[in-house]
């Protein structure tokens, strides 16, 4: 029983009562359990080191969304207790440890505020009424005001028009610049700090407050972040730059003396590349950054100082695993903090820097606070909202396995096993591909877009290859798409289909092949080299890169793949076309199911109609699914649950030769004609 079930029954009286719970067998889990599955993200410690907070993802089919909940619980996890009901986001620690703000839109309010709230509970108290939505909280050192990044509200004019409707704007043309304010908790009085002709997309204060390092791009559109700079504001207001070059610097920090910063990019040799992200380092007086640990294999996602600025911690995906490391500034040698086949993430520290408070997930738990002692790390386990999951719920085991492909290239994947697994035995097997393609699969059955658990309860094994082209292996591994998307890729795929069919493990007559975004992409290329695949489901694919190019909300890194644009006497139409699925839909014979949001800008929609209405001309059966109000992925609840009965359906029916009962949503009715 998780933490926010017996909190319910606590709050209801009912605990005491209850008369002794009858603990079940675990039982096979359904599309509506794993859609539903309570997951906990974004611990954060107090610098006095005494509690975490941190928020639990709850369903509510009335709402028809996941609600982001607000806990607190001891370091030593003790007392967890649900401080704010969803939906909430952004809480911040107040400087004292006492209390901590939070971003949510509650009764009366047109837009969401920032709310400030006792540690030890009470009603929470709304700071001030803004005309424009908040995120990023961060605490003044003296916590006598608090900064976040939002854009400038409109003017009248421009209101008086949008109530109108008189709202014709110039395509991409910034309205509302993103900026950094400040409000002061004794008036909840705002008022921008830094703002201009540019958006402020990220920051960081020193630790006495006078200080703010920020990026700042030309504008919101995110072909426009390989331009964003780094800035300093001192505490005289005068704005310095820091970088003046081709890439986009991410993470930025200040160090504990404010005399240092640290950032992440695709950059190599002060220039931008086609490489796994990099730590650097510069000095907040200027300088040339310098990179650390130069060489890494890994892909690094996020970078902290430690409390006395010698090392700084980073986590780091390496290939099917995400894991912690400290890197010393000075000697640059890298020491493991958090290894292991799980996702590790959200570092957070007390102030004293002796504490770090993480997120892990593996593949027998969606995912729990941990915290370690950084000089000696030990993990040990704060929360235990789903240390049930197993006594709940049958769940298949995963592995990571090695392989290597006809030239040479060593692969690495993971192997989901079926429920009740024989060695000996061949089974039917689902290929899913992870999107990017600048990601990698690590361990992980509880995602609901993949429905891992759901394959396994059916006898299916699924495979997840980390195709040349994503990340977490080197940079050569990275560049495996450079100049031609297809180059390695899908025969990546297909050798660690064909490796698992040598093994024994698999019946080359049951195959099935998904993924979503790159992996739709991927999906869609598969099902035009090979007609071995039983059935296929495409999520969010590009099926022509042209379209795909000019039409999607960023594009700089796919000139990489395609050496230039797709338009203009010089473009390589060769390596667009060859690379394109369209160009080869005649060849597919595979039923493919296709699925959208129909307000994606990332892979527009427009590329699953096509897909659809050529199969559909060519003969080849196929079903197509636009969900309504969706962007890239999918947010409501019941389209979540209709992605995956949909899917689970399609590939019972065409790879297992069997029904699939839908699994309905708890407060679903009987249709009534």
């Amino acid at each position: 029983m998780t933490l926010s079930r017996l909190a319910a029954l606590a709050a209801g009286g009912l605990l005491a009562l209850a008369a002794p719970i009858a603990w079940s067998a675990p039982r096979v889990m359904t599309a509506v359990d794993l859609v539903g599955l309570e997951k906990l993200s974004d611990p954060q410690v107090s610098p006095d080191g005494r509690f975490v907070l941190y928020s639990v993802g709850r369903v509510d089919w009335k709402a028809n969304a996941m609600q982001s909940d607000l806990w607190r619980i001891g370091l030593d996890g003790s007392d967890a207790r649900r401080m704010i009901e969803g939906p909430v986001s952004g809480a911040a620690w107040g400087p004292d440890g006492k209390g901590f703000a939070f971003v949510a839109k509650r009764d009366g309010d047109g837009l969401r505020q920032i709310y400030l709230s006792p540690i030890d509970g009470g009603e929470p108290r709304r700071l001030g009424k803004l005309r424009t939505s908040p995120s990023s909280l961060r605490w003044s050192p003296d916590g006598s005001a608090i900064y976040f990044l939002a854009a400038a509200p409109d003017g009248k004019a421009m209101a008086k028009r949008k109530r109108e409707k008189d709202d014709m704007l110039s395509f991409e043309t910034p309205q509302g610049r993103g900026r950094l304010w400040r409000i002061t908790l004794a008036d909840g009085k705002a008022e921008p700090v830094i703002e201009g002709e540019f958006e402020v997309e990220a920051y960081d204060l020193s630790a006495d407050g006078e200080t703010i390092l920020y990026r700042r791009a030309p504008s919101d559109l995110l072909d426009d972040n390989p331009k964003s700079e780094l800035w300093l504001k001192d505490g005289k207001g005068a704005d310095r730059r820091l970088t003046d070059n081709d890439f986009q610097e991410s993470s930025p920090r200040l160090s504990p003396d404010g005399r240092s910063a640290l950032f992440l990019a695709t950059a190599e040799n002060g220039r931008y590349g086609t490489v796994n992200p990099n730590l650097f380092v510069m000095p907040a007086a200027g300088g040339a950054p310098r990179e650390l640990a130069h060489g890494l294999p890994y892909e690094i996602e996020d970078a902290v100082w430690s409390a006395d600025g010698r090392e700084i911690y980073i986590t780091a995906t390496t290939g099917v695993r995400r894991e912690l490391f400290a890197v010393d500034v000075k000697s640059e040698a890298v020491r493991p903090l958090a290894r292991g086949d799980h996702a590790a993430g959200d570092v957070s520290l007390t102030r004293n820097g002796k504490t770090m408070v993480f997120f892990k997930a593996s593949a027998t738990s969606p995912g729990e606070v941990f915290r370690i002692d950084p000089a000696r790390p030990a993990p040990v386990q704060v929360t235990h909202l789903n240390d049930d999951i197993a006594e709940r719920f049958r769940l298949p085991r995963q592995e990571a396995i090695q392989w290597t492909a006809p030239d040479g290239q060593a692969l690495e994947g993971l192997v989901t096993y079926p429920l009740d697994f024989q060695p000996g035995r061949r089974y039917p097997l689902i290929v899913q591909s992870h999107g990017g393609p600048r990601s990698s699969d690590v361990f992980n059955i509880f995602a609901y877009s993949r429905f891992n658990p759901l394959l396994a309860a059916k006898g299916v094994m699924t495979l997840s290859v980390n195709y040349r082209g994503g990340t977490g292996y080197g940079d050569e591994f990275l560049q495996g798409m450079n100049a031609g998307y297809f180059r390695h890729a899908d025969k990546d795929v297909l050798s660690g289909v064909d490796n698992l069919i040598a093994k024994g493990l698999v019946d080359p007559d049951r195959l099935g092949v998904m993924g979503w975004s790159a992996g739709g992409h991927m999906t869609n290329r598969l099902i035009t080299v090979t007609d071995r695949f039983k059935a296929a489901s495409s999520g969010a694919g590009a099926v022509d890169w042209p379209s795909m190019y000019l039409t999607s909300d960023t594009r700089w890194q796919r000139s990489e793949w395609f050496v230039t644009p797709p338009y203009g006497s010089a473009a390589r139409r060769d390596l667009y076309v060859d690379n394109s699925p369209l160009s080869q839909l005649d060849k597919v014979r595979t039923p493919t199911l296709i699925l959208a949001g129909a307000e994606d800008e990332r892979v527009p929609w427009t590329q699953s109609v096509m897909l659809h209405r050529a199969l559909k001309a060519l003969g080849v059966e196929t079903e197509l699914y636009l969900a309504p109000r969706e962007p890239h992925n999918f947010r409501e609840l019941r389209h979540r649950l209709f992605q995956v009965n949909v899917q689970m359906d399609w590939f019972s029916k065409r790879v297992l030769g069997r029904d699939y009962d839908w699994s309905r949503a708890p407060d679903a009715k009987d249709d009534i004609d």
